[in-house]
This record gives structure tokens, sequence and C-alpha cells, in this order.
């Protein structure tokens, strides 16, 4: 058995993915910031020393999806229903995969390291049998298994996803590490934390470079209303 890890991803198109951000700064910009996002998780964990995947919807995104993150071992294609279901559906068929450890990742914080992920693995291989990366607003941004568990359940609420977990696997008896809280890019506002590690980390040139060509940068530097009525061009 191996382990493996899984980036979760949308297809990169205006009014699919981020629409949330989109919403406010427009969507054709929250794309574009999105396939940075996409471009730097592929050549960061493109040489990590774990299997890279990707687990994508619609499964007709991948060739979009390869343009930005290049060739990878495994891609898999969530199926029907929602995320709480999709995520119960990759841990479920990692077993006929050939898979033990498993992580899963969001997209939406460009910024996790490999040293993240080795942490997760570290802890699965220490013993916990859940493991889960919090973020700042209540939910989540990776969670491990050694094998399946029954931790999702519908509906989550939102903003109590992470309580929402732990407390169904403490239920079930199950041991959970927390890795580093962090946040993720879910609205305009969230693009402020961004900023720095932009600017300070050259694994993080795609989105650097996406911020300033879309003006962010400087929207970031002047305040949460110069987001607002945000174009789409």
């Amino acid at each position: 058995m191996t382990d493996a890890i899984y980036i979760i991803a949308r297809a990169p198109r205006a009014g699919f993915a981020k629409t949330r951000l989109g919403n406010t700064i427009g969507h054709e910009r929250a794309v574009a910031l999105y396939k940075a996002f996409l471009t730097d998780l592929g050549a960061r964990f493109s040489d990590a020393p774990f299997p890279l995947g990707w687990y994508i919807t619609p499964p007709d995104s991948w060739p979009e999806i390869e343009e930005l993150v290049g060739e990878c071992g495994r891609v898999l294609f969530q199926g029907e229903g929602d995320l709480t279901r999709r995520q119960r559906d990759l841990f479920v068929g990692a077993e006929a995969r050939g898979e033990g450890r498993v992580v899963l990742m969001a997209a939406d914080s460009p910024h996790v390291g490999v040293e993240v992920v080795a942490e997760a693995f570290r802890l699965l291989e220490g013993g916990r049998d859940v493991v889960l990366g919090p973020t700042y607003d209540g939910g989540y941004y990776l969670v491990a298994m050694r094998r399946p568990h029954n931790i999702f359940e519908d509906p989550m609420s939102t903003g109590t996803e992470l309580d929402d977990v732990i407390k169904r696997a403490e239920r079930a008896g199950l041991s959970v590490g927390l890795l580093e809280a962090t946040f993720d890019i879910d609205e305009a506002d969230d693009l402020r934390r961004l900023a720095g590690p932009a600017f300070e980390r050259s694994d993080l040139a795609a989105t650097r470079a996406a911020l300033e060509k879309l003006g962010l940068m400087d929207e970031m530097s002047d305040g949460v209303g110069e987001f607002a009525g945000g174009h789409d061009g």
C-alpha cells in the first residue's frame, strides 16, 4: 500500500471556480487567480516525496487543469453529490487503488507547503486515525486518514466543518491530530493574508504574478472597500 496526496480542484472556468471570490472581485479575475493557485501547487508538489494526484470536477476539465499543473501520476474524477459525499468517496476507494495513508488537500490554500503534508503523514504513521488542517474560518484545508472512517455526514454547517468532523471522529473512538491553522481564499478580504507569502516566497511565483497583473496587490493595500465592484477584465 502506498501513500497518496490528492489536491481537490474544480474546472478553472469563470463562474464555476471561486464563485464567492468572483462575486466581489469579478469572476474572470477570480478564475485567473485560481489558475495561478493550481500552477503553484502543481509545481511545488510535483517533486514531493509522495505521489501527487488530482481529484477534479467535472471529468472533462482535466485538459484545462493539466495545462496548468502538467502531467501527474493519477487523476480521479469526483462523482455526484455534495462535497461531503465526494470527500467520503475518495477515502472509501483508497484500498482498491492500492493506497494506505491518504491526504486530501484543497486548492484554496496555495501557500501550504510540502512540509505540512509530510507532517500529516508523520502523524498518521505515529498512530493518529484522522489528521486535519484547520482554517481560521472554521473549516479545514486538509484531511487525512490511514484508512476510511465514517467522519463525513450530511450536512455540514458552514463555519463549523472542522468541529463537526472532529466530533464525529471522537464519537467513533478515533484519535485526531491537528496541523497548524492557516487561511484559505474564499472571499476578497482573505486576499490580504496572501500578500505577504506571495511577495516573499519563490514557490508562489504564479500567484504573485496574477495578483500584480490583476491589480489585486494595490487593492489589498488600499482597503476592503476597494474590492467591491471589482471588474471582470
